[in-house]
């Protein structure tokens, strides 16, 4: 699964009995950096991968300063040695992206910094022009003997019952040989997410690979119980 353990990590082992559990792709720290978009604005989504030094950050948050823009939603992983942030990010529309990207870059050099800015109108996405469906949110928690194609089936069985992975951490312990992921699934009408675990488990019999299912609103009806009202006829409700 994931090539060994990052540098800041959220492990997954001891994660089902906590509050909820958390996806944080290669151990991603999100951080909500939202403001309210300017009408003069225009949105990018924007990636950076430098050396890990300190830094970094204070760099990239100075370009975009420098070019009169901002971030709007971030998340940041370190894995080994290297930073990475995908963002999206807003400038001035009058901002030339060819001047973004040389700014952007030339502040990160000492870093070693590669940057890449997309512009999502400019992506005609198919799934833009249907329907959305609605979708329920899963956990898929896989653990166990690091097997080769682990990933390749659970990806490949999800996606044969239309099932969306939006979310996914893991990561692999070198010393004993065993790795531990977590997905989080957008589930939607109709698709048997239970059917697809206990494929995988059957597949997977006997090789020292479990797959644990989550909910993801009784995860958060567990660990964030309402309070129980006594009513005056002694029958226990919940209040909310």
């Amino acid at each position: 699964m994931a090539g060994g353990s990052a540098d800041e990590t959220v492990s997954v082992s001891d994660r089902t009995n906590e509050s909820r559990i958390r996806i944080l792709s290669g151990a991603l720290c999100q951080v909500g950096v939202r403001r309210r978009m300017g009408s003069m604005n225009k949105q990018y989504v924007m990636t950076v991968m430098a050396t890990n030094r300190v830094g970094i950050l204070a760099a990239l948050a100075t370009a975009l300063d420098e070019l009169g823009g901002g971030f709007v939603d971030v998340s940041l992983a370190i894995m080994r040695q290297y930073f990475t942030i995908i963002a999206a990010v807003e400038f001035p529309t009058s901002r030339d992206t060819d001047v973004i990207v040389d700014h952007i870059r030339a502040v990160c050099r000492p870093f070693g910094g590669d940057v890449v800015l997309k512009d999502p109108s400019e992506e005609l996405m198919l799934e833009e022009a249907e329907v959305a469906i609605p979708s329920t949110k899963y956990f898929l928690r896989v653990s166990g003997e690091d097997r080769p194609g682990v990933l390749r089936k659970v990806s490949l069985r999800t996606a044969q019952e239309g099932i969306d992975i939006t979310d996914l951490y893991g990561e692999r312990d070198d010393a004993s040989g065993r790795f531990a992921s977590c997905l989080e699934l957008a589930v939607p009408g109709g698709a048997d997410v239970s059917r697809v675990q206990r494929d995988l488990i059957a597949h997977y019999q006997g090789q020292g690979v479990t797959f644990e299912l989550y909910r993801d609103d009784i995860l958060e009806a567990i660990s964030q119980p309402a309070p129980l009202h006594m009513s005056k006829t002694k029958s226990v409700k919940r209040v909310g």
